[in-house]
């Protein structure tokens, strides 16, 4: 299944092709008309907005030191 961004691409390409579009200029046309999130935000729910506020509002333990190995005695 591809992600938001790959299905973005392939629009652009799919709309340039006639027009001698490559792949990889579909790529960088793409990049300036793409999003990051916004457009996911705004299809989603009310409530799927709260519980992502609450998520992010929760604060994340600290990670966990690494502790130091011993050295090899020769």
């Amino acid at each position: 299944m591809p992600s938001a961004w790959v299905k973005h691409v392939q629009a652009v390409y799919a709309k340039g092709k006639s027009k001698g579009l490559t792949y990889k200029q579909a790529m960088v046309a793409a990049k300036k008309t793409w999003k990051k999130g916004g457009a996911a935000k705004a299809k989603g729910s009310k409530k799927q907005e709260e519980k992502d506020d609450e998520e992010s509002q929760e604060e994340e333990p600290a990670p966990k030191k690494n502790r130091k190995r011993k050295k090899k005695s020769q």
